[in-house]
């Protein structure tokens, strides 16, 4: 199979893009949207040469003037330590599910894939943390991509972990399996400095994961 992987050059996105290269042809496609944590466009370059693939870089910097305060793209606004809604970009899935949809649509690709994980989709106060991440709504998109062409276009559907049924622990396991040296080129943090700052949510969940799966972390932390 053909499968175009959205890969930020993170934990969970790598973890996939490793697992689907071991066993299909694999392509990856990152976003540039004014993000904090712009070491994951460095990191993504370095995972593409470690698994020989063809990585397509997009810029939609434009996107963060409309994205409102969040975490992630405001510089107004601070990193919190543990998960808050503002850590979320609206719809952030969405728009790049779009894109790569159709790259996907016109390139001949079987299925795009997404590294996020039924963790991303645990429930705070009766909401899912991430709502952009869940099955229903990856599954939705596909038939909502389905219904806005023509009949006769072929079916590039939409997979993830969460469509899995897998956890971040599980993703970083499998990984690891295949290929356990790239995972730590890997970026999660939401700042970009030197090292992990150790302490933001994104940090504090790549530690917890590598504890689960049993793997050490090698990972360099500033706190």
């Amino acid at each position: 199979m053909k499968k175009l992987v959205i890969c930020s050059g993170g934990l969970d996105s790598v973890s996939m893009a490793i697992i689907e290269s071991a066993k299909h042809e694999v392509e990856l496609m990152s976003f540039y949207y004014r993000q904090k944590g712009i070491q994951e466009i460095n990191a993504v370059r370095t995972v593409a040469d470690m698994l020989n693939v063809k990585l397509h870089e997009v810029d939609i910097s434009f996107m963060a003037d409309i994205f409102g305060k969040n975490q992630l793209t405001d510089w107004n606004s601070g990193i919190e330590e543990g998960y808050v809604p503002s850590v979320v970009v609206p719809l952030r899935n969405a728009m790049f599910l779009q894109i790569a949809m159709i790259y996907a649509s016109v390139n001949d690709f079987d299925e795009v894939v997404l590294g996020c994980h039924l963790n991303d989709i645990e429930e705070v106060d009766g909401e899912m943390m991430y709502p952009d991440c869940s099955p229903e709504f990856l599954r939705a998109f596909e038939q909502a991509s389905k219904l806005g062409k023509f009949k006769s276009d072929k079916l590039v559907k939409v997979e993830s972990a969460s469509t899995k049924c897998w956890t971040k622990a599980d993703l970083i396991e499998m990984a690891s399996e295949i290929n356990p040296d790239i995972l730590f080129h890997t970026w999660s943090c939401y700042t970009s400095g030197v090292h992990h700052c150790g302490v933001c949510e994104s940090c504090r969940n790549r530690k917890k994961a590598f504890e689960w799966a049993g793997i050490k972390d090698k990972t360099i932390y500033e706190n």
